[in-house]
C-alpha cells in the first residue's frame, strides 16, 4: 500500500514482533532521533461530546474517522475475528500491528466483537445506542445482512446519522464492482489528466480517490450531524470514492464544456508553458515554478539577470512562442538549494519539490507541525500526520 510507505518510511527501525499474521520477533529499540522534529499537539475538542461507531477498514473510513478523532470525537472501531482490518498486517510490524494501523487508528477504542453471534450482535446495538453516528465502507447490502443495514437500524434508532463508504455508491448498475483507488480515479477521468509526454496514464503512489473519500465522509457526517441539531432526525449518508474525486476536475472540465481542448489551452498542466513547470537542478533535485501571473515570471527574470526573458503577457510564454530548452538547461546551472536561496521570500513562486525524506526536516514543516507524536499501548512511540487546520477561540 503506497500510503504505507508515504507515512512510515522511517519505521523500518522495528523488527517484526509477533502478531497473528507473521512468526515472533524481538523488536529492536526505537531511536528517538527519528522524532526530535515532530511537535506534539494537544488533540482538538470541537468534536468533543460525539460519539462515532466505526465498522470500516484500510484507508478511506479509517482516515476519516482518525480526523473526527483528533477533532475531538469519540470513535469506537469494530473489527469481527472474521473479517479484521487488512491494514494490520500491512508492512513493518510494530507492537502487533502495522505503522499505518498504529497511525490511523491510535486515537480510538477499538474492540473485536464477533458480531454474527447473538451476544456480539447485541453488543453491537448496545454501543450504537448512545452513539451519535455509524460509519461503514463494505459493499451495499452487506451490513443489512448482519443486521446493521440503514433502515434495520433507523427503526430503533431515528436520530442515528449512517454513512455509508463505497467505490461506486448504492443505486446504480456499478454499486457491486470490486474496486481500488486506480479504478476509481479511471472512471472519474482523473488518470486522463494525469499522463507522460507519450499519453500513458502515470499511476500515482498515493491514493487520490481514497483520502479524498475520506474527507467527503467527513464533511458530510458532519453536514448530516449539524442537520439532526435542528431537525433531530438522522440520515442517510452515500460516500462514493469514485464521486469524492470530481471537484479535482473542475478546471479542465470548464475548458472542455467551454469548447477548448484542456490539453492544448490548460496554462497549469506543467507542459503548455515555461512559466509553470517542473524543473531540473544540477543536483538532481526539482523545483516547481508556478509563475503564472507575468509580475512573477518577471521577478525571476530580474533575479537570475535574464531581462530578454520578460514578457508582457502570459500567452508570451507558451512553449509556441517561449524556448523551453533555455529554461531547462538554466535551471541545471545550479543546485536546488542555491536557487531557493535566491527565490525565498522575492514574490517568484518558486519552491522546492522536497522529497519525502526531507519533509520532517524541512523549515515549512517544523513551523507547521505537520506531524504529531503518539504512543502505541506498549508506550512505543510513533508519529503521524497531523490535523491540516487550526482553529483559535
Amino acid at each position: 500500500m503506497s500510503l504505507c510507505v508515504l507515512l512510515s518510511s522511517w519505521s523500518a527501525k522495528f523488527c517484526i514482533n509477533k502478531t497473528i499474521y507473521h512468526k515472533e520477533r524481538r523488536a529492536r529499540s526505537y531511536t528517538k532521533k527519528c522524532l526530535t522534529l515532530v511537535s506534539k499537539i494537544q488533540p482538538l475538542k470541537l468534536l468533543e461530546g460525539i460519539k462515532i461507531i466505526d465498522f470500516t477498514r484500510l484507508l478511506p473510513g479509517p482516515l476519516a474517522t482518525h480526523l473526527l478523532a483528533q477533532m475531538g470525537a469519540e470513535v469506537i472501531k469494530i473489527e469481527s475475528p472474521k473479517r479484521m482490518d487488512y491494514v494490520r498486517m500491512s508492512g513493518v510490524q510494530v507492537d502487533g500491528a502495522s505503522v499505518l494501523f498504529h497511525q490511523l487508528n491510535h486515537n480510538k477504542t477499538l474492540k473485536m466483537v464477533d458480531y454474527s453471534t447473538p451476544s456480539g450482535k447485541q453488543e453491537i446495538l448496545d454501543l450504537i445506542q448512545g452513539a451519535d453516528a455509524v460509519i461503514e465502507q463494505f459493499r451495499p447490502g452487506a451490513m443489512a445482512a448482519w443486521g446493521f443495514g440503514y433502515e434495520q437500524l433507523k427503526a430503533q434508532f431515528p436520530g442515528l446519522v449512517y454513512v455509508s463508504i463505497t467505490g461506486y455508491g448504492q443505486n446504480n448498475d456499478y454499486a457491486q464492482e470490486a474496486g481500488h483507488d486506480f479504478n476509481y480515479m479511471a472512471y472519474s477521468g482523473m488518470m486522463s489528466l494525469l499522463k507522460d509526454e507519450q499519453g500513458k496514464p502515470l499511476v500515482p503512489d498515493t491514493q487520490f480517490a481514497d483520502i479524498a473519500g475520506s474527507y467527503m465522509a467527513v464533511m458530510a457526517l458532519q453536514a448530516a450531524l449539524l442537520q439532526k441539531s435542528k431537525s433531530g432526525k438522522g440520515s442517510f449518508v452515500d460516500v462514493s470514492l469514485a464521486d469524492a474525486i470530481n471537484p479535482f476536475l473542475i478546471l479542465p472540465y470548464s475548458l472542455h464544456k467551454g469548447g477548448l481542448d484542456q490539453r492544448q489551452v490548460n496554462l497549469i498542466n506543467g507542459t503548455t508553458t515555461v512559466n509553470y513547470a517542473a524543473y531540473q537542478c544540477a543536483d538532481g533535485k526539482w523545483l516547481a515554478v508556478a509563475a503564472m501571473e507575468i509580475k512573477f515570471w518577471n521577478n525571476i527574470c530580474d533575479l537570475i539577470d535574464k531581462a530578454d526573458w520578460k514578457r508582457k503577457h502570459e500567452l508570451e510564454l507558451t512553449l509556441a512562442n517561449f524556448n523551453k530548452q533555455e529554461v531547462i538547461d538554466f535551471f541545471k546551472s545550479k543546485d536546488r538549494d542555491e536557487w531557493m536561496q535566491l527565490f525565498q521570500g522575492k514574490d517568484t513562486c518558486v519552491s522546492p519539490i522536497l522529497e519525502l525524506e526531507e519533509l520532517e526536516q524541512h523549515p515549512y514543516h517544523q513551523q507547521k507541525n505537520t506531524f504529531e507524536n503518539f504512543e502505541t499501548p506498549n508506550g512505543t512511540p510513533l508519529n503521524t500526520v497531523a490535523l491540516p487546520f487550526n482553529v483559535k477561540t
